[in-house]
């Protein structure tokens, strides 16, 4: 069985964390380096703007060496620090964005999850397409089909009702296929 070596998966060596937990540039530069793709990858994903997502990285690695001295099993600093980084995004939309708008009970049921998926890996153009979503919507996506989370677990993440977040997670869908439709018409 082997191990992952990359994004948040990746080994650090327990002596490396415990001398960054103490304050050690060095050590917190090793973290650094390792981790700060995977960090990255996530926060673009969710904002969908580099600029928000460098800031925001900026951001969990000072959490992450403030309370690193908190973090109880060193092997799980990858997973930690995952969490930590969607939690700061979501603290982030949440100070940004007004109440979410009450959710409509009446949207189409879609087809199953592969299929969401086939379907938005072979769109062309998906940076215009994700820009047609909310960020509460694009981060629901996001979490879901790029990250892997149930909607049970954006929802625990969100502070929300699981069943607000599948709403969420249709809606988008529901309008970013509409935006296909109408492209396509429009050729």
């Amino acid at each position: 069985m082997s191990k992952e070596t990359f994004g948040f998966g990746q080994v650090t060596d327990v002596s490396i964390i415990r001398a960054a937990s103490k304050g050690s540039s060095q050590a917190q530069h090793v973290i650094f380096e390792r981790y700060k793709t995977a960090v990255l990858r996530t926060l673009i994903g969710m904002c969908h703007d580099r600029e928000l997502a460098r800031d925001l990285a900026q951001e969990v690695f000072i959490q992450a060496f403030r309370k690193l001295h908190q973090l109880k099993n060193p092997q799980r600093l990858g997973a930690w620090l995952k969490q930590l980084t969607v939690r700061t995004a979501l603290s982030y939309f949440r100070s940004q964005t007004p109440p979410p708008e009450p959710l409509d009970d009446n949207i189409a049921t879609l087809p199953s999850w592969s299929d969401q998926v086939d379907w938005l890996i072979q769109l062309r153009d998906i940076n215009t397409l994700i820009k047609q979503l909310t960020e509460a919507e694009r981060y629901s996506v996001w979490l879901y089909l790029g990250e892997g989370y149930s909607h049970e677990e954006i929802a625990q993440l969100t502070g929300e009702a699981a069943a607000t977040v599948r709403k969420r997670y249709q809606r988008a869908l529901a309008k970013l296929q509409a935006h296909i439709t109408q492209s396509q018409e429009q050729l």
